[in-house]
């Protein structure tokens, strides 16, 4: 029954991670390898801990996708092949999760509690985010914020709590992405009925919220983290949110808040923070 399930399996996995790249929604493994290198874990670990975040990410990519079979058919801005491919497949893409769980579950036995806490933290919070409450206004970019976190973790070195503090500057900037992204999928999500922040708040407060969450974003950095650094989170209130700019903004948000991201890092690799 499993065996030819195989190829439509691992069809579905490559959709879903290459729809991911195309978007360039993949940011958080790059976040998190950088983790490992600003608190000088061993090679090895980095090594073993990097091939496990991308399976983390094929995993929780393909839970949001299956979640969200019947809302992407419904949406013009989703890649309909994808999701079509999908619906006439949804077998083999519970055998792609149920494969990717076990091997990420092992493999974290194997390594840490902290890996199996990511692992199990990751599984709830995506799955009732893309099953439940991506429907349900702000609920959505708090658990946006949250998962940032829990993302994070296979990046964290255990018992230091300056990684924790670290790693929450991530949940802010993937509650400023979640808007952006509600914000770009507006029109869509309004259309076929999904009750996202954007569509609920509107454009207009939707960016305030944006805005918000920005300052946030700087004063954490800045009083928290103890960098100054994070008051060049301020810049991002120049830029444009509406569902035709949101692209623009998503990629100027990257270049600016990376550039932050990096320079935190480096602090905090030189003993500069904490």
């Amino acid at each position: 029954i499993i065996i030819p399930m195989l190829k439509p399996a691992l069809i579905i996995t490559a959709q879903a991670a290459l729809y991911r790249v195309r978007k360039r929604e993949a940011n958080n493994l790059v976040s998190t390898v950088s983790l490992m290198l600003a608190f000088q874990l061993p090679w090895a670990d980095v090594a073993y801990r990097s091939v496990w975040a991308v399976v983390l990410n094929l995993f929780i990519y393909l839970m949001n996708d299956y979640c969200d079979i019947e809302r992407d058919l419904g949406s013009p801005q989703k890649d309909q092949a994808k999701a079509r491919y999908m619906a006439d497949n949804r077998r083999a893409a519970q055998v792609a999760l149920l494969g990717l769980g076990a091997a990420l579950l092992v493999s974290a036995l194997l390594h840490s509690n902290l890996l199996v806490i990511a692992m199990v933290a990751n599984t709830v919070v995506v799955w009732s985010y893309s099953a439940w409450f991506k429907q349900v206004a702000i609920v959505d970019v708090i658990l946006m914020a949250i998962c940032g976190v829990t993302i994070s973790l296979p990046g964290l070195p255990v018992g230091d709590p300056m990684g924790l503090k670290v790693a929450a500057i991530l949940g802010i900037i993937c509650a400023s992405f979640e808007v952006i992204q509600v914000v770009r999928d507006e029109p869509g999500d309004r259309a076929s009925g999904v009750t996202t922040t954007a569509v609920l708040l509107g454009i207009t407060t939707s960016q305030w919220l944006f805005r918000a969450i920005v300052v946030a974003a700087a004063a954490y950095v800045t009083l928290v983290v103890g960098s100054w650094l994070g008051l060049a989170f301020l810049a991002a209130l120049l830029f444009p949110l509406t569902p035709a700019k949101a692209d623009r903004t998503w990629d100027l948000c990257r270049m600016l808040f990376g550039g932050i991201w990096l320079g935190v890092l480096v602090q905090t690799y030189l003993g500069w923070l904490g």
